[in-house]
């Protein structure tokens, strides 16, 4: 090999080692601008944690009507039907008042509360709504089959339907009622708290037998 060859040699190996050098100097600056942030994020290189969903605030429920309230007994008598298609109803007592009647049947809104409700199903909507409780004492002598039990609400003097929820808390009646036994049943209603001052609460409690209606202010 002459001179001139050796020198190509050497030039060569070194513009390899150049190379090399320059090539690791941009991978560690690669790794000093990428792999850090992933270590803060990742959490030492496993995966991104999802964050985790706010807690729903809850608004606790508040007495409208509570268990502790008096509850003086009353026998109403038949409401006037307002229109051939209306169904019979009892002229309207309180809602903290227990109605007696005839066919051996007690029936008090145990308990009546504000609360907000969930829509849990199609159709229902989340917001203020008022859970009612009912009681239903048989001092009768037959059983009383409470899979028939319908109870509704209305607001304002022209009887608004209000909607019906599940969420929180609702227990409809179910199973029959032997002589001298009570039960309950729990139902929510969608009543926007500017609505509640003429609230109407119905009970069909036995088919053929006129509506139990509570009526009252519900703030």
């Amino acid at each position: 090999m002459d001179a001139h060859e050796g020198s190509e040699s050497t030039r060569r190996r070194g513009w390899i080692a150049l190379s090399a050098l320059v090539a690791v100097i941009v991978l560690a600056l690669v790794a000093a601008f990428v792999v850090p942030p992933l270590l803060a994020v990742g959490g030492g290189g496993g995966a991104v944690p999802s964050a985790s969903p706010s807690a729903t605030p809850t608004v606790p429920p508040r007495d409208i009507v509570s268990r502790d309230a008096p509850r003086p007994s009353q026998t109403p008598t038949p409401a006037p039907t307002e229109s051939a298609g209306s169904f019979p109803e009892l002229s309207p007592v309180a809602p903290d008042a227990t109605i007696v009647l005839d066919e051996g049947i007690e029936l008090s809104l145990s308990s009546l509360q504000a609360v907000q409700g969930e829509a849990t199903s199609a159709g229902e909507t989340s917001g203020p709504a008022i859970r009612a409780t009912v009681l239903v004492v048989n001092t009768g002598a037959e059983p009383l089959d409470l899979e028939y039990v319908t109870v509704n609400a209305y607001s304002g003097k022209d009887r608004a339907p209000a909607g019906t929820l599940t969420q929180p808390g609702g227990a409809p009646f179910e199973g029959t009622l032997a002589p001298g036994e009570s039960a309950e049943g729990t139902y929510l209603f969608s009543v926007a708290e500017t609505h509640r001052e003429d609230v109407t609460i119905t009970v069909d409690y036995l088919f053929g037998a006129r509506i139990a209606v509570f009526r009252g202010d519900l703030r």
